[in-house]
């Protein structure tokens, strides 16, 4: 009886077949999709951020990454194909000063794969399949600019709007592109207290008039150095006169869009294109993949909620073209419940 029949009785059978070990005969990835993996437990990885958190704290943490972890796991109770490892974060940067313990649970699946030399079945070693769920900060779910600040607050980029995850934004996670383990696919899902968000969104005006300074700021730095430096004093002169027709022209698109700004466009959300900030041309918009621009809102967070309790939560999930991982992302989508998350918030 060969492995795809016995694989196929088992399966028609509604029993779960036992992990292959690592060589059993094989013809094609599809039929290891017939095999049912497991879940186990990695080590904790403690991070930095948390190290001043009193006596307590690590277990309280934990206990509210275990409930996130029920939650990923059954949405793939028996990894099709797969063997699935998870693990606590127990520390992370927070999103805002004086802000909860920020934390996170990561979940990775290795894919059985059929090797096509030998005939015989492989666990592969690495994986571009996984579950992120970032508590109290952001994660991969946005970019931090880190030299443009707005009224003195710190700026993200999000990534593109990729429609709705069961009448949740979804967003394009940054893990669309190829590396060393194929070509990668991600999405990610905001779960907030409702009508509420710890984001919000720059205007126009605001990017418009933080982006002038902000260019001026770089090229005063610019001139700064140069006219310090020990140099012939037309070549000076003349790397003086560049900097400052280049800041005037980079500035250009900003005070020409400020100049014609009205008091309703000033206030729609600030939507920009490939250029981001740093390149800042024109706005974009987000149903032709443009980004936003947002900011912490320090006041969402609860002063009276437990200081480990989740507030925001961001699930974040990735998958390959590869047969396995298709099927993880088709079962995840399917079962994953993200009210499950939202009744975890504030406890």
């Amino acid at each position: 009886m060969t492995r795809l029949v016995q694989l196929a009785i088992v399966v028609l059978s509604g029993s779960a077949v036992a992990v292959p070990v690592g060589g059993t005969p094989c013809t094609d990835d599809r039929e290891l999709l017939a095999i049912h993996g497991s879940w186990s437990a990695g080590a904790d990885v403690g991070g930095t951020a948390g190290s001043g958190r009193p006596r307590g704290a690590r277990q309280q943490v934990s206990a509210r990454i275990d409930r996130l972890a029920e939650l990923v796991r059954a949405a793939s109770p028996e990894p099709r194909g797969m063997e699935a490892i998870w693990y606590r974060t127990l520390s992370a940067g927070p999103l805002v000063k004086a802000g909860p313990d920020a934390y996170g649970l990561n979940a990775l699946y290795k894919a059985w794969s059929c090797n096509q030399n030998l005939h015989q079945t492989q666990l592969d070693d690495e994986t571009g399949t996984w579950v992120h769920v970032f508590v109290n900060h952001l994660g991969w779910f946005a970019e931090e600019q880190e030299a443009f600040q707005v009224d003195g607050r710190p700026t993200y980029l999000l990534t593109p709007r990729a429609g709705a995850f069961k009448g949740i934004p979804a967003y394009a996670g940054i893990h669309n592109k190829s590396s060393n383990t194929g070509q990668t696919f991600s999405r990610a899902i905001l779960v907030t207290r409702p009508g509420e968000s710890p984001l919000v969104p720059v205007t126009r005006r605001q990017l418009l008039e933080s982006f002038v300074r902000f260019a001026a700021a770089q090229a005063a730095s610019q001139r700064s150095m140069i006219e310090k430096a020990a140099m012939d004093p037309a070549r000076k002169a003349d790397l003086l006169r560049r900097i400052q027709q280049g800041v005037e022209k980079r500035q250009a698109p900003a005070r020409a869009r400020l100049e014609a700004l009205s008091r309703e466009d000033g206030d729609q959300p600030a939507i920009l294109g490939p250029g981001g900030v740093l390149d800042f041309k024109e706005f974009a918009t987000e149903d032709r993949g443009g980004c936003a621009l947002v900011r912490p809102d320090p006041r969402y967070f609860a002063a009276k909620a437990p200081p480990h309790a989740p507030q925001v939560v961001i699930v974040y999930w990735r998958w390959q073209k590869s047969v396995a991982s298709q099927a993880f992302r088709d079962g995840f989508e399917q079962r994953f419940d993200p009210s499950g998350v939202a009744a975890l918030l504030d406890r």
